[in-house]
């Protein structure tokens, strides 16, 4: 039986971008058997009228109001049920194209997560705020050191992982910091990953990021001492 991939996009206005990605995928992927799940953050810009006006059976929109990609994230977990996952942002800055190398590795080599890895492509050239590289760097150090791993990019917001990894995570973190909580969770649980490099794009004009380089990047190393279990049980 044909195996079957959910794509899922939280979107939070991206209104600039969410119709390319969204098209990209639907070409990208015409030979396998999938399914685009974009799941609006509350956007209050026209994301989510462009993503309804496709009138596409293989896409699927949803209202989600509760703030915070992990949020997001968290619900797509509990309402979406495929083989594999492809976990992607909404604002064109990842190669749609790439997913298909992806997908073949993770089908073929029994990987449980193949990462989309920027900081061994062009991360930092095409990077124009210095301090959110020099972060992603210092996460993905302390995250190998504290767990004993060998990663090169821990915050990628571009991977694909199969349903038992998705069917075992528990998600407990609510923003951006989803993508770090995911990766300890594959290292902690001895699941297989697989690393990638990918160019990442610039965003077009009018496009910004909503990730917060200094509250965002608390709550990201927050969440490492976290699960490096220096913290108190209590929810994040």
């Amino acid at each position: 039986m044909e195996c079957e991939i959910a794509v899922l996009i939280p979107c939070f206005n991206e209104e600039k971008t969410i119709k390319k990605v969204i098209s990209d995928f639907l070409r990208t992927l015409n030979n396998y058997n999938f399914k685009i799940y974009v799941y609006d953050n509350a956007s209050n810009d026209n994301s989510a009228k462009l993503i309804k006006n496709f009138k596409n059976t293989k896409i699927i929109y949803k209202y989600v109001q509760k703030r915070g990609k992990g949020n997001v994230i968290k619900q797509m977990f509990e309402e979406i049920q495929a083989d594999y996952y492809i976990l992607i942002d909404g604002d064109d800055t990842y190669p749609v194209e790439k997913s298909v190398e992806m997908i073949e590795l993770i089908k073929t080599n029994k990987f449980n997560m193949v990462v989309g890895d920027r900081l061994s492509g062009n991360f930092q050239e095409k990077n124009e705020r210095l301090f959110h590289s020099f972060g992603n760097k210092l996460v993905t150090k302390l995250v190998n050191l504290f767990f004993n791993a060998n990663l090169n990019d821990i915050m990628s917001g571009y991977r694909i992982f199969d349903n038992k990894l998705k069917e075992n995570l528990k998600i407990m973190t609510k923003g951006f910091e989803i993508e770090t909580e995911i990766s300890i969770f594959a290292i902690k649980n001895n699941f297989k990953i697989k690393e990638i490099p990918i160019k990442i794009k610039n965003r077009p004009e009018g496009s910004k990021s909503k990730l917060n380089t200094y509250i965002d990047g608390f709550r990201v190393l927050r969440t490492i001492l976290y699960f490096k279990g220096l913290r108190n049980e209590k929810d994040i």
